[in-house]
């Protein structure tokens, strides 16, 4: 009895949730992110895909330190609608830039962070400026894993990559 009275003690801490708002995409971006957004364009083009916008929301697994970073989010122009996105992160500056990758290179290194993908997922982090390049594919989830893989390998092709030992 003694220990049910003390759980309901008025002095016992309130559990608050967390007040943190997410950030949404970015609506206007600067010179960089561009530069970035426009090499993923163009190696996409050269493999025959297109680089939209998505028609829904779209949330990566992340480390805490990606949770407010500004970012700009796109789809390659896939069949399958859970395919081919892009997250382009904004960093202050290429050693931020730098920084930010590998903590998201560590986080999908780790067991908490894959357990948010399917297992055959294969990711790509790079740097481009001051901006961080990421990208997924897995081919079992795929509905055509031709096409989302040679997407993937043009995307991977941006920038200064970051290696991921899964």
């Amino acid at each position: 009895m003694l220990a049910l009275a003390a759980c309901a003690s008025p002095d016992r801490p309130t559990v608050v949730p967390d007040q943190v708002e997410l950030p949404t995409p970015l609506g206007s971006f600067d010179a960089s992110v561009e530069r970035s957004v426009a090499a993923v364009e163009a190696a996409l083009l050269a493999s025959g895909e297109r680089l939209g916008m998505p028609a829904g929301a779209y949330r990566p697994s992340e480390p805490e330190s990606l949770l407010q970073t500004p970012r700009v989010l796109r789809r390659v122009e896939l069949a399958d609608p859970d395919d081919g996105f892009v997250v382009i992160y904004e960093a202050d500056s290429r050693g931020a830039a730098l920084d930010r990758a590998a903590e998201l290179a560590d986080y999908l290194e780790s067991g908490f962070g894959q357990t948010n993908f399917a297992a055959d997922s294969q990711f790509s982090v790079s740097t481009f400026e001051d901006t961080v390049v990421f990208t997924t594919w897995s081919q079992r989830r795929s509905d055509d894993p031709e096409r989302a893989e040679a997407a993937f390998d043009a995307i991977a092709t941006v920038g200064t990559p970051v290696e991921i030992n899964k």
